[in-house]
């Protein structure tokens, strides 16, 4: 394990940070109570998720299982917007 203040680590923590940060603002828009707030919590997180899928796309270490989820996300997301 690095040190954490090895670049490395550092490196590892942002894009840990990113994955969550899609994960939660999909979570957020998931269990959006508010009808009048639910369609822009489902257009923020779609575009938080189409940027991450596009990072992974020119990453080296491409995750399959994250990819999976993208995808499986964007997929309930729009079937949320088609309810509205």
């Amino acid at each position: 394990m690095f040190a954490p203040n090895h670049p490395r680590a550092k490196s590892q923590r942002a894009k840990r940070d990113v994955k969550q940060g899609w994960e939660k603002l999909y979570r957020a828009a998931i269990i959006e109570p508010a009808r009048s707030k639910l369609l822009q919590r489902i257009e923020v997180a779609e575009t938080a998720i189409v940027e991450r899928s596009r990072r992974l796309s020119k990453s080296r270490t491409n995750s399959g299982k994250e990819q999976e989820a993208i995808t499986r996300a964007l997929h309930i997301l729009s079937m949320l917007r088609a309810r509205e």
